[in-house]
């Protein structure tokens, strides 16, 4: 039994060993880890955000309607108002799109440096991501209250 026993610990050692004791390799899985914790933390918006421009398009057709029932309404600006935020949610629907298309997330063929460096990028990206889905998501928040 102690025969087996000594092997077996040695190899977990040594298994341990190799893979912890890199700290650009743990570094680089944080940033990676950190980049899709973002990700996975602002993509749930994305349904709002298609509730929220279905609900823009039905109030942009019905704004002669909307003026009948309160005629102090401003329709210009309600419609410029609305267009701007449905166009700010297209971005930030468009941006996680775009960086969900782009995001490596096992780049091959780059040195370890290289990698971290894409990484530290890739989680700036999704960090300004997340301020606009916030940005959008407060003004949605503030602009569609009074519908």
């Amino acid at each position: 039994m102690k025969k087996t026993i000594f092997p077996a610990a040695a190899a977990l050692l040594i298994l341990a060993a190799c893979r912890g004791g890199n700290s650009e390799t743990v570094e680089i899985d944080r940033l990676r880890d950190e980049a899709i914790a973002v990700h996975d933390e602002i993509m749930p918006q994305i349904s709002a955000f298609d509730r929220n421009t279905v609900k823009i398009d039905s109030l942009l057709s019905s704004l002669p309607e909307l003026k009948a029932a309160n005629p102090d309404i401003d329709t210009v600006q309600v419609r410029t108002d609305l267009t701007g935020l449905k166009d700010r949610l297209d971005e930030a629907t468009n941006a996680m799109m775009d960086w969900m298309t782009n995001f490596d997330v096992d780049p091959q063929d780059k040195s370890a440096a290289e990698i971290k460096t894409y990484y530290e990028k890739e989680v700036e990206k999704v960090k300004e991501m997340k301020q606009l889905f916030d940005d959008a998501s407060k003004e949605s928040a503030e602009k569609l209250a009074q519908f």
